[in-house]
């Protein structure tokens, strides 16, 4: 599924069912602490955006590629949640490591985002990822965001305010950057918080590592 710039954003920190200030959720994220090259493309993108307000940039050590969502942790039980990394785990240990690549962001309905190529590799994680918690739940759940499909992207900025796209747009269109090459070789379940004013950020704590190509 091709991502498209849009003509107008919104704001990206609506509320979210079941979020409330604290609580904590459980989601397979692929993550970039070790891609240089990815933090320092991120970093040119945002150095062009950082005029432009109503948006909250992404620091790099949270640069992060949403994958599959489990649960909140009050209601994922800790058995139930070893089972799943243990079914996912099985599963992901018998795909390849991959390579993905980055180059010119796109801005989209809620963020300024950077989309992977190929992305068939990063939607094969993605199934087995849900096939392995409804081995375990008999079901994997939704997000809101992926009603209409999995769109894999790193954002590098979400916005807060609702107005046209083109001056980021034309902002990130006067940059000129080479594409960038990322190697995954696991993916990350972490503990996921959404700390809203006055930070505006997604943080986390790894849960637990998954590589590929275990088997």
């Amino acid at each position: 599924m091709t991502i498209k710039n849009v003509d107008e954003v919104r704001s990206h920190w609506w509320p979210r069912q079941g979020w409330r200030p604290g609580r904590l959720v459980y989601t397979w994220h692929l993550t970039f602490e070790h891609a240089p090259e990815l933090h320092e493309l991120a970093r040119r993108y945002q150095d062009a955006l950082a005029a432009i307000e109503g948006h909250n940039l992404i620091a790099a050590q949270w640069l992060h590629l949403t994958v599959q969502g489990v649960g909140f942790v009050d209601e994922v039980p800790d058995k139930q949640l070893d089972q799943i990394i243990e079914a996912v785990a099985a599963r992901l240990g018998q795909l390849a490591p991959i390579e993905l690549t980055f180059q010119r962001p796109v801005v989209i309905g809620e963020a300024v985002v950077l989309a992977p190529t190929p992305t068939d590799p990063v939607h094969q994680i993605w199934n087995e990822i849900r096939e392995g918690i409804a081995e375990v739940t008999g079901n994997a759940p939704t997000a809101a965001e992926q009603a209409k499909g999995f769109r894999p992207h790193v954002s590098l900025t979400y916005f807060n305010t609702p107005g046209p796209a083109k001056p980021y747009i034309d902002a990130l269109n006067a940059v000129d950057a080479d594409v960038v090459s990322v190697n995954v070789d696991q993916v990350a379940l972490i503990v996921q918080s959404r700390v809203l004013e006055p930070e505006w950020v997604y943080r986390w704590n790894l849960r637990t590592t998954v590589p590929l190509g275990a088997s």
